[in-house]
């Protein structure tokens, strides 16, 4: 996120269901900087639904995603109707 903010890009960031507090606290610390409103905005959600307007969304131009294969082979598909770029970190394997 930090390069698209230095970029002067606005950016929408859906926190992972599971583990959405290290966003929320991030929220917190961008507010406190001053951003101007709209420039950072944060939503929750669960992914299919969320994560899915998102990548379907036409006025969202590029997507990044981490998590599963899966889940990224759907917001690939969703992406592609409108043309988006798209990055894709998937699969890997949990820490030991």
């Amino acid at each position: 996120m930090a390069p698209a903010l230095a970029a002067g890009c606005t950016v929408v960031l859906k926190p992972s269901e599971v583990a959405p507090l290290n966003a929320f606290l991030f929220a917190e610390i961008v507010h406190e900087a001053g951003l101007p409103p709209g420039v950072f905005n944060l939503v929750s959600g669960y992914g299919p639904v969320v994560g899915e307007a998102l990548a379907a969304h036409p006025e969202v131009e590029v997507v990044s995603f981490t998590g599963s294969t899966r889940a990224g082979r759907r917001v690939a598909e969703l992406a592609a109707a409108t043309v988006k770029r798209v990055a894709l970190e998937l699969g890997g394997n949990p820490p030991p």
